[in-house]
Order: structure tokens, then C-alpha cells, then sequence
């Protein structure tokens, strides 16, 4: 059986419960701090890579990268691979195409959020949120006149399953999505205001999440449940290193019943539902649960109990997991391994885990990354 399954078959077999052949995969992307490491390492991108992943369609923005993730393909595949293996990786989508800022430099999404383009002293962009646009609720008024302005774009939805191919040659699944309620909102208002309208004023603030819902979420996520992908991921960092960014009565109040839409329409479509949520989320697991969302991703070992979620929420299953923030940047490929090797005891024997990095990669050292996927080849048999 070993290395029969697809990506897709065996990703799916863990998300239903189920033990696969070995265990699969999981990278959400990388941003241009890591390639700028990666290309300055011994396995950057050589000229034959270039030539080969073009005449592939590849493109280095999509994904931030489809490259990376196609380098790190194992022989049989591609050839001059790393001879590791990416199974699953994450694409988001904005339905709307984003407006100029009151600066230059920055741009509004469709739900109110100011990004800025930035770019650091050794020369490598960034694209960041600074801050909430709604800040009050005149501001907030008057959003809810523009609504005409928020149906997403259809011609936007259409590429996505020309990015889905494009990766099933290098058998990687792409779990494509929109961004989560929690996001869509206090992002777009601001924590403050959530706060006080949360205290204050509910029944408006209820009223705002709902409208954000029928005028621009439950379209978005329509239009790509026609483009029929294979799994929906989407993000909503609902908590910190210390706990929930809002109490969890709120949460419950306010975003609980929208996430349930969200996962309710996946379901209806006959497709899997991931949440990635960054941050100490233990007060969560008992609602995702009863949401029936069926794996959650991120879940930094450092600020969560990993053990404790197998084997008291058996029925999700735990993606991410590898420490992105000190073992990755700081440590060595050695420690990498062992940390691989004892998450997949721990976490992987009766299934329920697809492990890799807890966020995008960034600033970690490429030698790390490859030592993470080489490794989940090489310990990740049940």
C-alpha cells in the first residue's frame, strides 16, 4: 500500500478518521523573507527549475510560491526535487479587488481592514494590516450603503481550480478559502470598537456581522464551493499566547453561529472544513466539536495542549503543530527530527494529524524546513 494513495486520498482518509498509508503534509505558503533565505541557501532554485516549473505554469506569486512548494517534491515526481513531500498547502481568496487608501502606500479591503506595503531595510516587501478603517458607527453606517459594491467577482473565483491542477502534477492539494468571521469583523472595525458595541450596543454589532455575512462572506464562499475544491480552509486567529482575543461568551455570541454557516454550506457541498487559528485556543475545542469542523490548523505546541486535544477531541483532527517561531529558526535539522518523530507518536499513531509548520514560512532556516518534510517521510508510517 505504501505511496499509493494520492495526496488528496490520503489527507482525506485523516480527516475522517482514519489511518492512510504514512502520514501526510501540511505547508500554508511562504512569503518573501524566506525565499530570500532559501535562495541564498544551497537549495535555491536552479535554472533548469525555472525553465521547467514555467513551461508548468507556475507562478512565484500564487501561493507565495507554487515553486517552493514544487521544489520540495521527491524524485518520482519531479526530479530535481528535495525529495520531501508537501501534500497540503493553503490559498486564500479576496472576492473583491482591494481599493486605494486615504496613503500611497496603503490599500482597504472589502470589509474595511488598511494593509500597507512595506519594505524593510535589506530590500524584501512586505504587505502587513495596520489597522480598522470602521472606526465608528457613522463609519460603520455608511458601509452598509456601499453594498452593491461588495458582490465578489466571479472572474476572481474562476482561477482557483487552474491553481488546484496546476499543483495535483506535484500531487500537492490546495485547501482554498476566504477569511473566517472573527477577521472579517474586529479587523475591519477594530478591537476597540468591537468592545464597546459588544458592551454597549449588541444588537448593532449583531446587525454588522450579519450584514458582512449576506452581502459578502456566504457569496464568496458559494462562488468557490462552484469551483469544486477538494478541501475549504479558512482563517480566523482568534486567539494569543495567553488565551482568546475576546471572551469566550462573545465569541459564542457573535461569531459562533457564522462560523456554523460557514461549515454547515462546506459540509452541504460534500467538502472537508479546516479553521486555522492561531494562539491558545483550548476553550475553543468544545464548540468546534459541536460545529463538526473537521481539522484545525496552527496550534503552536509552546501555548496549547496537544496531547490533551488528541485524546480529548478525538474527532478533530490537529494540523500544523511544529514550532515556527524558535525550533524552525533556531534550532538544528537534529532537533527538528526528534521533534517530528516524537509529535508523530504522540499525536499520529490511531491518526488525526497532518503536521508541519504553525504559520507561513518566514524567517526560518530553509535546512530546517527540508529536515521537517524529509522527516515526516521518513517517521510518518503507522
Amino acid at each position: 500500500m505504501e505511496d499509493e494513495l494520492t495526496a488528496f486520498e490520503r489527507i482525506n482518509i485523516v480527516l475522517e478518521g482514519g489511518v492512510p498509508d504514512r502520514v501526510p503534509s501540511i505547508c500554508l505558503g511562504a512569503d518573501f523573507e524566506f525565499l530570500n533565505h532559501f535562495m541564498r541557501s544551497p537549495y535555491a532554485f536552479t535554472q533548469e527549475d525555472l525553465e521547467h516549473f514555467a513551461k508548468d505554469g507556475l507562478v512565484p506569486r500564487f501561493l507565495h510560491t507554487q515553486h517552493l512548494l514544487a521544489k520540495f517534491s521527491p524524485k518520482e515526481i519531479y526530479e530535481g526535487g528535495l525529495n520531501a513531500k508537501i501534500d497540503l498547502c493553503w490559498e486564500v481568496l479576496y472576492g473583491i479587488p482591494l481599493k486605494k487608501g486615504t496613503e500611497s502606500d496603503t490599500l482597504v479591503t472589502e470589509n474595511g481592514q488598511i494593509f500597507k506595503f512595506i519594505v524593510n531595510d535589506d530590500g524584501i516587501p512586505g504587505y502587513w494590516y495596520i489597522a480598522p478603517s470602521l472606526t465608528t458607527k457613522e463609519k460603520i453606517r455608511i458601509f452598509w450603503e456601499t453594498q452593491k459594491d461588495l458582490r465578489p467577482d466571479k472572474a476572481r473565483f474562476k482561477i482557483l481550480s487552474k491553481n488546484r491542477k496546476k499543483m495535483k502534477k506535484y500531487d500537492i492539494v490546495v485547501a482554498q478559502g476566504i477569511n473566517g468571521p472573527f477577521e472579517t469583523c474586529v479587523l475591519g472595525i477594530g478591537y476597540a470598537m468591537f468592545a464597546k458595541l459588544a458592551r454597549k450596543d449588541p444588537e448593532f454589532l449583531h446587525k454588522h456581522i450579519n450584514f458582512l455575512w449576506e452581502n459578502f462572506q456566504r457569496p464568496s464562499l458559494e462562488l468557490l464551493l462552484k469551483t469544486k475544491p477538494e478541501i475549504v480552509m479558512i482563517g480566523s486567529d482568534i486567539g494569543h499566547n495567553g488565551g482568546l482575543q475576546l471572551p469566550l461568551k462573545h465569541w459564542q455570541s457573535f461569531f459562533k453561529p457564522i462560523l456554523k454557516k460557514y461549515v454547515e454550506l462546506t459540509h452541504e457541498s460534500g467538502v472537508k472544513f479546516l479553521l486555522h487559528c492561531c494562539g491558545a485556543i483550548e476553550e475553543l475545542f468544545p464548540d468546534f466539536v459541536e460545529l463538526g469542523i473537521d481539522g484545525i490548523d496552527s496550534l503552536q505546541p509552546t501555548i496549547n495542549n496537544l496531547e490533551l486535544y488528541r485524546k480529548k477531541f478525538p474527532e478533530i483532527a490537529l494540523l500544523g503543530t511544529i514550532d515556527d517561531t524558535n525550533l524552525l529558526v533556531n534550532g538544528t535539522p537534529e532537533e527538528v527530527r526528534n521533534d517530528i518523530q516524537n509529535k508523530i507518536k504522540m499525536l499520529g499513531k490511531d491518526g488525526g494529524y497532518i503536521p508541519g509548520p504553525t504559520n507561513w514560512l518566514l524567517d526560518q532556516k530553509p535546512e530546517n524546513i527540508i529536515a521537517l518534510f524529509q522527516a515526516i517521510q521518513e517517521f510518518g508510517r503507522y
